[in-house]
């Protein structure tokens, strides 16, 4: 359920991105994506780790009143700041193609912060695991955001009014998720006292550094595309990452669980609950490679064919920069795990001075990959445009992976797990036989899809068959899977949680 409804954001993202570049062009969308990357570097300033404070202290089972207040209070003193930060950037106007672009960036920055307070609420259902009534919100609002779109898109198409509807999204959410916890929770916003803000600071104090790092880190390459190759290209752009984030958020909803029932583990520290911590994770961990590894090869193998179907012909060139990040996206379902184990054990700090060390390479990496015009006369990057940016992303995934490995070992006892070689092993089979096969058909007069499915398929049976061999667990994977898509254990899942009883 709660990958239900953290995937149809993203499926929400790819469909208004589809029906933006059909009605209106890959400069339209470029303008949404430039847009989205520059409230994202706002943003960066304003969320330096209190959300994952939010999440942290109500899995720990302190009072949901309280911390609903606390956090309600922290976000309106950000909204200070931020009001501060617009003055400023308003001041270098500059920064915008045009005066639309400009009112694009305002609604989607009422829309984050929309966002960000529906977040308060709806972090209370994920942290006392009501998944049902959380999943049903979110849906609802998430609708309601489409159909916006789509009235606007038939009877006024313009990029300006198309931005105004993501409003509806946290505005929607927020308000039934607020009203959920009133009516059937008796939650309530409560003041907040000097303890609670004490126990919001302590935990978040080192993400005042990583946190807007990392938000940096995900806006600037959307920022640099823009500025740096165009609309158009920052278009091809927008439509990789809006698949890729489709990808990458298959492991949000079970990251989320993960950091919630170890932060639950790891509130008292003794040796049965860190064998229970590893336990736990190594199963979930199991599992969550055994799901997403197929998931990525999918993403590969059909990229262009997909994006040609979703979005038209004419944005072909994002099946390039879609692929490289696929790769980027396998790389952080290993790695971004362990970073949870550190964050559940209150070791944040020891994040700022490499965030520090990777922000600074990425920007380089960019700056190399895809040079802004006329700075390195004779010399156009690398790998310009969309291509580089998704190549410098891997590139930040991956350095400095190692050095988590190693803190998880030290800290908790958990090392890098020995059979995620196996998966990437298998995903490279993969890749290697569906090339293979796919040229092969061509070659026998097959196209398109008639070539790309059963090259697909094949290569998917092939590494069914290696993992059997490789990974005892297998098998049990396999059941497990399948019993996730049983519409009857669906139902009475759904069920149960709509009859729960509520919980004080």
């Amino acid at each position: 359920m709660l990958l239900g409804s953290t995937w149809s954001g993203s499926a929400l993202g790819m469909i208004v991105s589809t029906l933006i570049a059909r009605s209106l062009g890959p400069a339209a969308l470029g303008a949404i994506g430039f847009s989205t990357g520059i409230v994202g570097l706002l943003m960066a300033a304003l969320l330096p780790g209190f959300a994952q404070a939010h999440l942290k202290r109500l899995s720990e089972g302190q009072d949901a009143g309280r911390c609903v207040g606390t956090m309600a209070a922290i976000q309106l003193g950000l909204q200070v700041v931020m009001v501060a930060a617009l003055a400023v950037l308003w001041s270098g106007r500059e920064l915008f193609h045009s005066p639309e672009v400009s009112t694009v960036f305002l609604l989607l920055l009422a829309a984050q912060v929309a966002n960000n307070f529906a977040d308060i609420f709806l972090k209370v259902f994920v942290a006392r695991e009501w998944v049902v009534p959380h999943a049903i919100i979110v849906l609802a609002a998430r609708l309601g955001r489409l159909l916006a779109t789509v009235g606007v898109l038939v009877w006024a198409p313009r990029v300006d009014w198309v931005a105004a509807t993501f409003l509806v999204d946290g505005v929607l959410g927020g308000l039934g998720a607020a009203l959920a916890l009133a009516v059937r929770h008796r939650i309530v916003p409560r003041r907040p006292t000097r303890e609670s803000f004490g126990a919001y600071w302590g935990y978040a104090r080192p993400f005042l550094v990583s946190t807007p790092l990392a938000l940096f880190q995900d806006s600037i390459d959307r920022v640099v595309v823009g500025r740096w190759a165009g609309l158009t290209a920052a278009g091809y752009y927008q439509v990789a990452r809006a698949l890729w984030e489709g990808l990458s958020s298959v492991i949000a909803a079970p990251g989320t669980f993960l950091f919630t029932r170890l932060s639950g583990l790891y509130a008292e520290r003794s040796a049965v609950r860190h064998r229970e911590a590893r336990a736990f994770f190594f199963g979930g961990f199991d599992k969550l490679l055994f799901i997403t590894i197929p998931l990525a090869f999918a993403f590969w193998a059909f990229a262009d064919l997909g994006i040609a179907l979703l979005f038209g012909e004419a944005f072909r060139p994002a099946a390039v920069p879609l692929r490289i990040l696929v790769l980027a996206a396998v790389a952080a379902n290993l790695v971004n795990p362990y970073t949870l184990i550190l964050y559940a054990l209150d070791e944040a700090a020891r994040f700022v001075p490499v965030n520090v060390l990777r922000v600074v390479l990425y920007v380089g990496a960019l700056a190399v990959l895809v040079p802004p015009p006329g700075v390195l006369p004779g010399i156009s990057g690398l790998w310009p445009g969309e291509p580089g940016a998704a190549v410098a992303r891997l590139l930040l995934i991956l350095f400095p992976c190692w050095i988590y490995f190693r803190w998880t070992r030290e800290v908790a006892g958990i090392p890098f797990y020995g059979k995620a070689w196996a998966y990437l092993g298998g995903l490279g089979l993969m890749l290697g036989a569906f090339h293979a096969l796919r040229a092969g058909a061509e070659v026998l007069g097959a196209h398109g899809w008639g070539a790309a499915l059963p090259a697909a398929v094949a290569a998917l049976g092939l590494y069914l068959v290696y993992l059997g061999r490789v990974h005892p667990g297998t098998a049990e994977n396999l059941r497990y899977t399948l019993a996730l898509a049983s519409p009857m254990v669906f139902i009475r899942f759904l069920r149960d949680g709509l009859r729960g009883p509520a919980r004080p």
